[in-house]
């Protein structure tokens, strides 16, 4: 537990680093785009672009805070329990979007990128959709585990 309560106050500072540039993004790049009407030429998104970076960071930061919530649920019931198999569910679920997301904004915009850059990209959201989908497995783990635990106490 000691490794699951230092892995919880780590992605709390982690969130809250997170929401802090995602706040500073909002009001120093997304709200001057379009009080402002600024015209970016050379992007295709236009204005745009820095409004779906802020969602993709969005869905990221949603999903981290969803993981945390589920470590935080470990900590409060024990490791088994419908709580943390849900929230650990809903956070692989943002991750996956966000990668999935981010390989569609790589699409989009892969004429502005270099070519290492959007391979690296790629690779990027490739294993973020594997951790989505691992947490994912997790749940399933943890609810199977759940049920065996409660024929086991049921026997006993």
């Amino acid at each position: 537990m000691k490794r699951i309560k230092l892995l919880y106050r780590f992605l709390i500072l982690i969130n809250t680093s997170f929401t802090f540039v995602l706040l500073i993004q909002l009001l120093i790049l997304v709200i001057p785009d379009f009080v402002y009407s600024r015209e970016y030429g050379i992007k295709i998104l236009g204005r745009f672009n820095h409004l779906i970076i802020l969602v993709h960071g969005l869905l990221l930061l949603v999903g981290l805070f969803k993981v945390q919530q589920g470590f935080r649920a470990i900590l409060n019931l024990g490791f088994y329990n419908v709580s943390s198999e849900n929230r650990f569910k809903k956070g692989g679920r943002f991750l996956i979007l966000f990668g999935v997301f981010g390989a569609i904004y790589n699409l989009i915009t892969a004429s502005e990128l270099e070519l290492d850059v959007l391979v690296t990209n790629f690779i990027q959201y490739f294993f973020v959709v594997l951790v989505g989908l691992g947490l994912y497995i997790l749940s399933e783990f943890i609810k199977n585990g759940g049920i065996l635990k409660e024929e086991n106490d049921l026997t006993i």
